[in-house]
């Protein structure tokens, strides 16, 4: 019965927050939304802070997990390379509150927020350095550091998702993850060029 409880709790926050965002969510609402006294979701989940970091850590594992199952689908490291930026902008639009984070710059209010989102990155870092490394053991890739490359590639796609996921439309995204995977693959220095450096 509590598992359920907290589920339906952390469900109707999860929606909550996306809506009116921490600020703005009432745990009076909370409460009667999920159909449970204000005290159940303080005996169960504590503040609201810490119901919101709970929504938040939920969002990042899900993400994560989604991402991984997308990239083991995979063969290639290439192929494991594009799926991972394709499957991290579909799954990232979902998640509304990691995306908020970045909007409202919540992290000013809950400093522990932040550190969600700082150990989702890193979770999303070791990922790509795991496919790095497979694309380098294999004579695939070519790079001086794994890690540095990995970081570079994360903060890239970071970099994008909030423009992305609000203005754009999923087929403008997979174009504009096509043209970042050709540069990343290949560079843009012509072959002439290239052959020079």
């Amino acid at each position: 019965m509590k598992k359920e409880k907290v589920e339906s709790i952390l469900n109707t926050a999860k929606i909550m927050f996306a809506r009116y965002g921490l600020q703005k969510t009432s745990m009076d609402e909370m409460a009667r939304s999920s159909r449970v006294s204000k005290a159940t979701i303080y005996t169960y989940l504590g503040s609201k802070d810490r119901v919101y970091l709970e929504v938040l850590r939920r969002e990042a594992n899900e993400i994560v997990d989604k991402v991984s199952f997308s990239v083991a689908q995979q063969v290639s490291p290439e192929d494991k390379l594009v799926a991972f930026a394709r499957a991290k902008f579909r799954y990232m639009r979902e998640a509304i509150n990691i995306l908020n984070l970045d909007r409202e710059g919540i992290e000013k209010l809950l400093p522990s927020a932040e550190n969600v989102r700082n150990q989702f990155f890193e979770r999303e870092v070791d990922i790509i350095r795991s496919i790095l490394r497979e694309g380098i053991e294999k004579g695939i890739f070519r790079l001086n550091d794994v890690l540095l490359a990995a970081r570079a590639i994360g903060h890239a796609l970071r970099g994008f998702e909030l423009n992305w996921l609000v203005q754009e439309s999923d087929e403008r995204i997979g174009h504009y993850l096509d043209e970042l995977m050709y540069i990343i693959f290949y560079g843009m220095m012509s072959p002439k060029r290239s052959a020079r450096v």
